[in-house]
């Protein structure tokens, strides 16, 4: 029985439309950018891509003015826009996010970004 893991690696991660993360501002004040993270097994060839939105609270709050329920989805909520920051975050959570084969990988990653085959159909 083979019980390797497959490790997840973060490639690249940039805005939406492959702006730097040190370009979107505001860093602080009311604020959301869709981000693009290319992620790939470690170790070989080729990335998929997933996309997660982060935002202040302050931009929560100022959406709430217009729609009474916003949903959740996959959003990080931070007080500062620092890309450092956000980069160590999204490394950390792809060291938990092992597993035997990539379909459980990115169904992982998943869990807190939109992976761009999770609606495809074989």
């Amino acid at each position: 029985m083979n019980n390797s893991k497959i490790q997840p690696e973060l490639r690249s991660l940039t805005g939406q439309i492959d702006e730097d993360l040190n370009d979107l501002a505001p860093v602080s004040g009311s604020f959301s950018h869709t981000l693009r993270a290319e992620i790939g097994v470690r170790g070989k060839e080729g990335a998929d891509v997933f996309e997660f939105d982060v935002c202040s609270p302050e931009w929560l709050d100022s959406e709430l003015n217009f729609y009474s329920v916003l949903p959740g989805g996959p959003r990080l909520i931070t007080r500062r826009f620092d890309p450092e920051v956000i980069e160590n975050y999204v490394r950390k959570r792809l060291m938990h996010a092992t597993g035997p084969d990539w379909a459980t990988v990115a169904t992982r990653i998943g869990q807190w970004s939109r992976w761009e085959f999770e609606d495809y159909n074989k």
